[in-house]
């Protein structure tokens, strides 16, 4: 009988007797021969010929590939980083002073996870009031906020290095079509715009997309001064 399995077997009426021995089609000789010579059958006219010619067709690139970043806030900059370097969100906490480093960038010492790790006031490091020892923001627009510390990480040949940046506040992780990033005006001199490879648009509000490695090397050069 022809298709069987949809007139008696299990997508028919189940009145197969031999589905007491297969308890499913899928089980049967029968269904399994079809099979057979359904993929050994002849490919219709033309048919391969239409399927090389789509194989053939090159590959378009996504126009608008997404983006996953961090969006945190500075003082009254909202700034972004890509989440690849991204390590941890945490609570703030009580952060140790290095002798001999007060007024600079470098906040002092932090525990995360029972290592102590270097802790950066993103505020000095950028040219930004507030933050540890800073200047009071300027009144105005709302700064309210839950301030946290972002934990980077990145590897290189010469090792792995890992940051513990203080922010104001954390917006969470979002994506960012990469069609929607424009550039950064060669106008701005601000240390936050030069940190910065793109703007981009988020909640009616600009944000600067900071540059990874712009930053590390930020990082480490005010270390090493």
């Amino acid at each position: 009988m022809p298709e069987c399995w949809r007139i008696i077997g299990v997508s028919g009426d189940r009145s197969c007797p031999e589905l007491l021995a297969f308890i499913h089609c899928r089980n049967c000789p029968v269904l399994a021969d079809a099979a057979r010579t359904f993929f050994d059958r002849d490919a219709p006219e033309g048919y391969l010929d239409s399927w090389q010619a789509i194989l053939e067709e090159p590959t378009e690139p996504a126009k608008h590939a997404d983006t996953s970043v961090l969006v945190f806030r500075v003082d009254r900059e909202w700034l972004a980083l890509p989440s690849a370097v991204l390590v941890e969100v945490t609570p703030s906490r009580t952060v140790h002073t290095v002798p001999h480093r007060a007024g600079t960038a470098l906040a002092g010492l932090v525990n995360i996870r029972g290592q102590l790790q270097l802790c950066v006031s993103l505020h000095k490091l950028l040219g930004l009031s507030g933050g540890p020892g800073g200047d009071s923001p300027p009144t105005g627009e709302s700064t309210e906020g839950t301030p946290r510390l972002i934990v980077l990480e990145r590897a290189d040949p010469q090792g792995t290095e890992r940051w513990v940046l203080g922010v104001d506040d954390v917006a969470g992780v979002h994506r960012v079509g990469r069609g929607d990033l424009r550039p950064v005006p060669s106008t701005v001199s601000q240390a936050a715009a030069r940190c910065s490879s793109a703007l981009f648009e988020w909640q009616e509000r600009t944000v600067a997309l900071l540059d990874e490695s712009r930053l590390f090397d930020a990082l480490r050069d005010m270390v090493s001064s």
